[in-house]
């Protein structure tokens, strides 16, 4: 009597889909920890199963079973994004001169 068996490929994929599952649950565990000491164990922990699932990812790879396109962004994309980082640094540095000011 024949039994139902996973394909290699069907395992790997379980695997990664269930990585990814879990690491998702400990982003919202952590997002959502107060404690200080119990919010750097789940990020260690997720950063293990991050690590594991990149694993499976790598093996799915370069079997062909898990293809990616590189991305190619344009340059104004890159410029885009340039700006954004641009913007954002330059509140944090007002904000913080802000701070310093308001302590002296």
């Amino acid at each position: 009597m024949p039994q139902n068996q996973l394909s290699e490929r069907e395992m790997l994929y379980d695997s990664i889909m269930t990585e990814k599952y879990i690491s998702d649950a400990y982003n919202n565990a952590i997002i959502e920890s107060v404690n200080q000491n119990i919010k750097q164990a789940l990020q260690h922990i997720q950063q293990e199963e991050q690590d594991h699932a990149q694993l499976f990812f790598e093996a799915m790879h370069q079997r062909g079973w898990y293809p990616v396109e590189a991305a190619h962004p344009s340059q104004a994309a890159k410029q885009d994004v340039d700006q954004q980082i641009s913007s954002q640094m330059q509140s944090n540095l007002q904000k913080l001169e802000q701070k310093v000011q308001n302590r002296g």
